[in-house]
Order: structure tokens, then sequence, then C-alpha cells
């Protein structure tokens, strides 16, 4: 087992708000050991990265690799879509590996970078 400590920290001093943002969290994820860690050429077709069947519990980083080509990340049938990727945008969250998780270009065939992390059982 290992542990995974993401942080995630928030700052800004010209946000529309009553004062100047200034957000940190941490958390100390127990892991079952390495990343899986793989790249997918994406196109316009929607295309499985995450089989489910494949994982339990995980903590998934995604990061589109272009400077300016969108992907969608979404449910493997073509339901539900949970987050659009801009160029160079990332994200890092919990996945319960109920759904396959699959990415869809907007455009051409931008590259998106996967981590995964299993949860420790």
């Amino acid at each position: 087992m290992a542990t995974l400590v993401p942080t995630l920290t928030l700052t800004s001093s010209d946000v529309s708000t009553a004062e100047s943002l200034s957000l940190s969290v941490t958390d100390n994820l127990t892991v079952a050991g390495g990343a899986i860690s793989f790249q997918v050429v994406t196109s316009t077709t929607g295309a499985v990265f995450a089989a489910a069947a494949n994982y339990s519990k995980s903590y998934v980083f995604l990061q589109n690799l272009d400077d300016s080509i969108a992907m969608t990340i979404e449910k493997a049938d073509g339901g539900d879509e949970y987050m659009t990727l801009g160029g160079k945008e990332f994200a890092f969250f919990p996945w319960a590996a109920a759904v396959d998780l699959a990415v869809d270009a907007v455009s051409g065939t931008p590259t998106l970078e996967v981590r995964i992390y299993q949860a420790a059982s």
C-alpha cells in the first residue's frame, strides 16, 4: 500500500468576490501501489479509455495535452457528459468504477494523459 497526497490550491487577487481568493485543501489517500499510466490519442468518435470491469474504486488524473482542442469525458454508452477539458486543462477525481469512461474530441486527434490509482482494499 502507498499514500497519495493530492493538494488543490486556488488563488486570485482579481476574481469578483468581496475578498481575495486563497483556498488550499489536502488529503491523504491510501492506494494499492503504483499508477496505471497511459496516453490516448482521441478522435471525434467516442472511445472507452477506462473499462469499469478492470478496476475497483480509484482516483483518476486526466490532462488534455493539446494546446487548444477540447475533449469531453463521458459515460461510455453515449450518455452523461462528466466534463469538458479544454487545451492543457486537467482534472483529478474519485471514480467508483461503476461505469466505463470514454473520451470524445471536439475535432482532430488531441492526446489525453491518463493516470489511475486504485484505492487500497
